[in-house]
């Protein structure tokens, strides 16, 4: 998975306000570029434009939550970089400029003020990149040699970074599985091939209770993601591309990822201090 860019220049000043991605000043620029202005977007007609999203990105542009502005070509693309997940709209953009320069008279004639504008949208797009709320590096890990491992993970982030979650969700069970049955051969604990994930992870769960590894506040919190992996396997097999079956609300799909996204790093922080020493809880907490 690709780690958010961590080396924009300090002393240049912040693209992104702070209740808009493009404000008034920065969205003049950025109609510049995409020559968004006035409605239009570069070449495009309506169908040409639906159709380069849809064949890049498999992204319907002209649905209603990116017309925030209004129903224009300009005003939806603008609407997109506003409300889109900020490492797609990343992605978007480094691809329409691509299109952009292969364009007869849009590239701009003043080669400084050309080199400006691709200065601008690196900056813009690298912010944009550091400011995606999805936590992936945190939760998800190349934790052993298992060679489709790194496969995964790629192919989770890219469903995830796209906004489709309810397609995610029958490889993030898959992790989550490889996950906690790494985590319990780490602790000699053999997991029988057909055991669901809500059990995988609720021996996981004891093995952390006994050793002393989390805190009698944290144990509750650990009973509740039990749920929640219980909830996740249900979903993957009632509600996934894992059986012939009509597919989880976006909504629904993208809670129940942003939990075990949260969980998992939770997890993985857990593991990364397991050295340290905690209280013995004893029996007296069950889980």
């Amino acid at each position: 998975m690709t780690q958010p860019s961590q080396n924009l220049d300090s002393s240049l000043p912040r693209i992104i306000g702070r209740t808009r991605r493009l404000p008034s000043q920065q969205r003049t620029v950025f109609d510049q570029i995409f020559h968004s202005g006035g409605g239009y977007v570069l070449d495009f007609s309506d169908r040409t434009m639906a159709e380069w999203f849809e064949e890049n990105f498999d992204i319907r542009i002209f649905q209603e939550r990116f017309q925030v502005e209004g129903a224009s070509k300009g005003k939806t693309l603008r609407g997109f970089v506003e409300v889109a997940e900020p490492r797609l709209v990343a992605q978007v953009l480094r691809v329409l400029w691509a299109y952009r320069c292969s364009l007869d008279g849009y590239v701009d004639a003043d080669v400084a003020k050309e080199e400006r504008l691709k200065a601008w949208l690196e900056q813009f797009t690298s912010e944009l990149e550091n400011a995606s709320t999805l936590n992936l590096d945190d939760a998800f890990k190349d934790f052993s040699r298992d060679t489709t491992l790194p496969k995964l993970r790629a192919s989770i982030a890219a469903d995830l970074v796209a906004e489709k979650p309810d397609v995610a969700l029958d490889r993030v069970h898959t992790y989550c599985v490889k996950r906690f049955r790494d985590l319990l051969a780490s602790r000699n604990q053999a997991v029988d091939a057909k055991t669901p994930l809500d059990a995988i992870f609720g021996a996981y769960g004891k093995a952390l209770r006994d050793e002393g590894a989390v805190s009698e506040f944290a144990l509750p919190t650990l009973r509740v993601q039990h749920k929640l992996f219980d909830s996740l396997n249900q979903a993957r097999n009632k509600r996934s591309f894992a059986h012939d079956n009509e597919l989880l609300e976006v909504s629904e799909a993208q809670f129940i990822i942003d939990c075990v996204l949260a969980s998992l790093a939770f997890i993985e922080r857990i593991e990364a201090s397991r050295q340290t020493p905690a209280a013995d809880l004893g029996d007296e907490i069950p889980f």
